[in-house]
């Protein structure tokens, strides 16, 4: 039976809102409230704790046994939205500006900090058996570790001279590839599956999540990723992304010198010239061809992943992944 992905968000997004705004009441005169719903009301379809309800009720559990997981995950989302947008320089979110830009810089590593303690808070509140809420807090608390470990890797990479696919791969299977199996994982926790199940989606996660991530990259090199209609926006950071990390193994010495060059400069020194020149250099090497063929492998490879879940119903989890895939189109 086919499920629709997208009436399923719509649904079950409502639930998310209502116990979000529960755990972080709005209007709160506290210095926290104001950003983070700042933050918050800028949109954002709450897609990741949609997809742990979805698994879990396709799975034959009760979807309201997963709801404080759910959440717990939206807030751990945004928590990292607010962070990452300080590490990476970016001043426009979803079209509007920045927590750090709009409040300052210490009251967005703050109001962060305050989101992963109510996260915890979630879990913690969640009305389920102390066992599947243990589990919770473990595959939570490694998820967190895993994606600030892919994001070390990350920020450490920008503009590096010795950059290849495969240390892309490694660093977005932990920045990315555990974020995204998260809700999954917890949507079979909450339907009482197996660790042979559960190793499996997160084993899916790998493939998936360096597939979203590199059709990130290449969202970025158009107007419709939310920064404002800023084009290059990875370029200007000095990004490691899947384009560059490509680029470098197979440009000549002239264009990976000039594209280090390029990378390596402060973000306020980088021009639109520059961005140009290194969109030039990517075309010249096909690098945005090869993506877009390098995460159409990896979807079949997660296809050939959903094949070896030992239950019999995988039809979710084929959903999911052909929503993810139009997603990023």
């Amino acid at each position: 039976m086919k499920i629709n992905i997208e009436e399923s968000i719509k649904t079950y997004g409502k639930k998310i809102d209502a116990l979000l705004r529960e755990t972080i009441p709005p209007d709160k005169d506290d210095y926290l409230s104001e950003p983070i719903w700042h933050h918050l009301r800028t949109g954002g379809k709450r897609i990741r704790p949609a997809i742990c309800l979805i698994t879990c009720k396709e799975l034959g559990g009760n979807p309201n046994e997963a709801l404080y997981f759910a959440v717990a995950i939206e807030i751990l989302h945004n928590m990292f939205l607010l962070h990452d947008d300080i590490e990476d320089g970016d001043t426009m979110r979803r079209d509007q500006p920045t927590v750090w830009v709009k409040y300052g810089t210490a009251n967005a590593i703050n109001a962060g900090d305050y989101l992963l303690a109510r996260a915890y808070q979630c879990i913690l509140s969640s009305p389920i058996a102390s066992d599947k809420k243990m589990k919770y807090l473990d595959i939570f608390t490694l998820t967190y570790e895993k994606t600030v470990v892919g994001q070390a890797l990350d920020i450490n990479a920008r503009g590096a001279r010795d950059f290849t696919v495969k240390k892309y791969t490694d660093m977005v299977e932990l920045k990315t590839g555990y974020y995204l199996a998260c809700g999954m994982v917890g949507g079979a926790i909450a339907s009482g599956h197996s660790d042979r199940v559960i190793d499996q989606i997160w084993k899916l996660g790998k493939f998936m999540g360096p597939a979203f991530q590199i059709k990130d990259d290449l969202i970025d090199l158009t107007k419709g990723k939310g920064r404002g209609g800023v084009i290059g926006s990875d370029i200007k950071e000095g990004k490691a992304s899947f384009l560059y990390a490509y680029t470098s193994e197979v440009a000549t010495e002239d264009d990976k010198k000039t594209l280090i060059e390029i990378m390596t400069k402060q973000r306020k020194e980088t021009t639109e010239a520059d961005v140009k020149q290194v969109l030039k250099i990517y075309k010249k090497h096909n690098a945005m061809d090869h993506a877009q063929r390098y995460a159409e492998d990896l979807i079949k490879q997660a296809n050939s992943i959903i094949d070896e879940i030992p239950i019999n119903n995988k039809t979710v989890f084929k959903e999911i992944a052909n929503f993810m895939a139009k997603r990023m189109t």
